[in-house]
């Protein structure tokens, strides 16, 4: 890679940069629609704030570890 020229980028790059950024986006406002909500959600299910916040820790904890696993036996 030494001594490459970089140019800038192309339409079709800008718009996957675009669409990932959209994709990551929209993505994250589901999750922050949730934090926006949470203490209604406890109130309607019966639990606790604590317990609540805990799920949705383990929740994200372990998505990386759900997406090697199965990504390994697909």
């Amino acid at each position: 890679m030494k001594g490459e020229i970089v140019t800038a980028p192309t339409g079709l790059q800008r718009h996957v940069v675009f669409a990932a950024f959209l994709g990551w986006m929209l993505d994250a406002f589901d999750f922050f629609i949730l934090i926006f909500v949470l203490r209604d959600v406890a109130r309607s299910y019966s639990t606790s704030l604590t317990t609540l916040t805990l799920a949705i820790t383990l929740t994200l904890a372990m998505r990386p570890a759900g997406a090697f696993l199965f990504g390994r036996l697909a």
